[in-house]
């Protein structure tokens, strides 16, 4: 309301100058000599010539003789001779007797001055009116930025806070200028956001606390297992069984570490999972590689030998998600390849499947991304994820591709 009445005046101090203007300049335009004072004075005079004590003096004018000579004058720095009043333009007219010339009389012309006059009028009131204007223009312009920037610089600083996680600070509310209702409703969405955070915080408390239980459980049965494996391997008279027990027995080691790991890799980021490399032969890649296939489903192959820089437990995990994965979704046998290149030991595991499109190619190492040879069949879609942070972290990379047929996932392990 406040701000439609200060425009509201503002237009009428427009209107009012330009009215004022207006009515000075068409008075200007109407200025001009009195024809009938005029002549009633010129009667006057003729009537009573040679009495100036008797001359009308309601007008400006001077009397001259036939011979120039000043015979009255009733204002000062008037005209007072023929060409004087030629020059100032002003009205002369001859005084008789009867038919005979007397005398003139100059009329003084005071149209101009009175034309300054109007326009003196003028400008004044432009200067006037001007200045009120000036002073509410910037009395608006006080009450746009009190009313709306002010608050709206308010509202950029609270959504800066929020989006930096600040949701302690309460946005003060007025609901006077514009933005009160705005102002309110951000500070319900900061409140809203507030028990959001607190909710999801509770969500992961007890996520954790659940996590670390059932580590703590898993641990007792893997225990056991290990246990029994090497009692196993003891017993076990022919070698074939022998190397079972000890893919057993190694597996269980490395289901100790996982379990350790599993409260960091469940609650947290992937990312905050340590990868330490190292220098190592590539006999341990060859260990890895065997250690993923427990179905014996890769065959007989052969790595150049070399020095790698890895680390051995995250690239076991990495090859134990790739043939996972091929044993569940292709269930064909798979193809092992490698070669020293630009730096790097590329190792080639080839599944003969049915693959994946070539747009899910693309997002296959995405979390929790899968292929539609997936549906309905357990997984979470982060086996592929983790592969290539493990290789990244190590200096390497995983690149899926398609083949004619199946699908082909290539480690790129740096070499040192």
């Amino acid at each position: 309301m406040r701000k439609k009445s200060f425009l509201v005046f503002i237009l009428l101090t427009f209107v009012l100058e330009g009215a004022i203007a207006g009515y000075f300049l068409f008075r200007s335009r109407d200025v001009k000599q009195d024809t009938v004072a005029v002549n009633d004075c010129v009667k006057v005079i003729e009537e009573n010539f040679g009495s100036s004590d008797k001359y009308l003096t309601t007008l400006t004018y001077s009397l001259i003789d036939t011979d120039g000579n000043l015979l009255y004058k009733n204002a000062e720095d008037i005209s007072t001779s023929v060409n004087e009043a030629v020059k100032n333009n002003d009205t002369i007219l001859d005084v008789k007797q009867g038919d005979t010339v007397v005398g003139k009389v100059l009329f003084h012309n005071d149209v101009q001055e009175r034309i300054e006059k109007n326009q003196r009028v003028i400008a004044v009131t432009i200067l006037i009116v001007s200045v009120v204007q000036a002073v509410l223009i910037i009395s608006y312009v006080l009450y746009l930025k009190k009313t709306i920037v002010k608050p709206f610089d308010e509202l950029s600083g609270f959504a800066e806070r929020v989006a930096g996680g600040n949701l302690d600070i309460p946005l003060p509310m007025d609901r006077k200028h514009t933005f009160g209702a705005f102002t309110e409703a951000f500070d319900i969405m900061r409140s809203e956001i507030r028990k959001s955070r607190a909710a999801e915080k509770e969500a992961n408390d007890a996520k954790k606390e659940m996590v670390a239980k059932l580590s703590h459980d898993i641990k007792t049965p893997v225990a056991s297992i290990k246990s029994a494996s090497e009692f196993g391997y003891e017993l076990a008279k022919e070698e074939k069984v022998k190397e079972r027990f000890n893919l057993i027995n190694f597996k269980a080691d490395e289901l100790t570490v996982l379990v350790d790991n599993l409260f960091q890799s469940s609650v947290h980021d992937a990312a905050e999972i340590a990868v330490s490399p190292r220098e190592n032969d590539s006999e341990s890649v060859i260990e890895a590689i065997r250690h993923a296939d427990y179905m014996r489903r890769a065959g007989e192959f052969t790595i150049p030998e070399c020095k790698v820089f890895t680390d051995k437990l995250r690239l076991q995990q990495a090859f134990d998600n790739v043939f996972i994965n091929s044993y569940k979704y292709a269930d064909t046998k798979i193809e092992v390849d490698a070669k020293l290149e630009g730096g790097y030991l590329k190792v080639s595991i080839r599944d003969f499947g049915s693959g994946v499109s070539d747009e899910e190619v693309a997002v296959l190492k995405e979390k929790y991304k899968r292929g539609k040879n997936s549906e309905g069949k357990d997984g979470a879609g982060i086996g592929l994820y983790l592969a290539s942070y493990f290789l990244k972290e190590m200096d390497g990379d995983i690149l899926i591709t398609n083949e004619e047929p199946g699908l082909s996932v290539l480690f790129l392990i740096r070499t040192v």
